[in-house]
């Protein structure tokens, strides 16, 4: 017999609190051509409201619906209903429809992005997320991208982005830095869509080019490290998180990063494990818990490489 969850109602995660306008946002985005669907939610303490709770790994951004991204839709009155049965419900957006997004996970992805632009200020609707920021585009028909440059991914045909006004695991909301009316969106510029087109090429395997991406292996796990180590911890008030709290999701992108560079042969698995554990447990997560995240972000990112 499976057990019952006899725990009392206000002993439960609670979700953030509903947002009228995500079901607005979520109506103007449909309006606009871009199919949308609802998302799971993070809960007060930053898990997420799906099943898995505590042990999600995308607390908030993986979607509600049996079929997922096939389940997107323009049409108003299923959107209503979704919205009526999760008032709460993230927004997730579609991409490869009427947009694409260029997702910049940290400061540096962004300064990247903008020299390859060539530009201080990107001519494009430009959104603050969690930890990052997103800029969008009109679809481009290219596909998902990971790891375009460091730090950044495309989002294509058969990917999917989170839109404001969702709410973050971390407890921030996302917003608009440079708004949208709903209009035609900018192409994607040139120098950006040659970078997301350009197929991987060959390398040709030397002693220089083994010292070369040496050098970037190191290079990229000392940027992994230093954001483990910045990540904010989490502040409470009350036994409720009130900021902070990126220190796992921080530590898992770290390790999926690594990972995808481990499936090339040419990284120190063992080395590389051991440094980002020895940042993990100076942010003040325990070593289960340290080891657990790591296998994890590990395991997806060999399934992944970079090339």
């Amino acid at each position: 017999m499976t057990a019952r969850n006899t725990a009392p109602a206000h002993s439960r995660p609670r979700t953030q609190p509903a947002d009228p306008n995500l079901r607005r946002a979520a109506l103007w985005y449909a309006k606009a051509g871009i199919p949308v669907l609802p998302l799971h939610t993070p809960t007060a303490d930053g898990t997420c409201s799906c099943q898995r709770s505590g042990t999600c790994e995308s607390a908030g951004k993986h979607p509600r619906l049996r079929h997922g991204l096939h389940d997107a839709s323009r049409n108003p009155d299923l959107i209503r209903g979704w919205w009526q049965q999760w008032p709460d419900a993230n927004v997730g957006l579609a991409t490869g429809t009427a947009l694409d997004v260029c997702d910049m996970d940290t400061s540096a992805g962004l300064a990247a992005v903008l020299d390859t632009l060539g530009v201080i200020k990107p001519a494009a609707p430009l959104i603050r997320t969690g930890n990052g920021w997103h800029l969008w585009y009109a679809s481009t028909g290219l596909p998902n991208r990971v790891g375009l440059m460091p730090g950044v991914d495309w989002r294509g045909t058969g990917g999917m982005a989170v839109a404001p006004p969702s709410v973050h695991a971390g407890g921030t909301t996302y917003t608009f830095q440079q708004r949208w009316n709903g209009l035609a969106l900018p192409d994607c510029p040139a120098p950006l869509r040659t970078l997301v087109a350009a197929p991987a090429a060959p390398v040709a395997v030397t002693a220089e080019t083994i010292t070369r991406f040496d050098r970037y292996v190191r290079a990229a796990l000392d940027g992994e490290l230093q954001r483990i180590r910045q990540a904010p911890a989490p502040v409470y008030s009350g036994g409720t998180r009130i900021a902070g709290g990126e220190r796992n999701n921080t530590l898992h992108l770290a390790a999926f990063r690594m990972g995808q560079l481990a499936a090339t042969g040419r990284v120190d698995e063992a080395a590389t494990r051991r440094e980002l554990t020895a940042a993990a447990l100076q942010t003040g997560l325990s070593l289960v818990e340290a080891r657990r995240t790591i296998d994890s972000g590990w395991r997806a990112g060999r399934a992944r490489p970079r090339r």
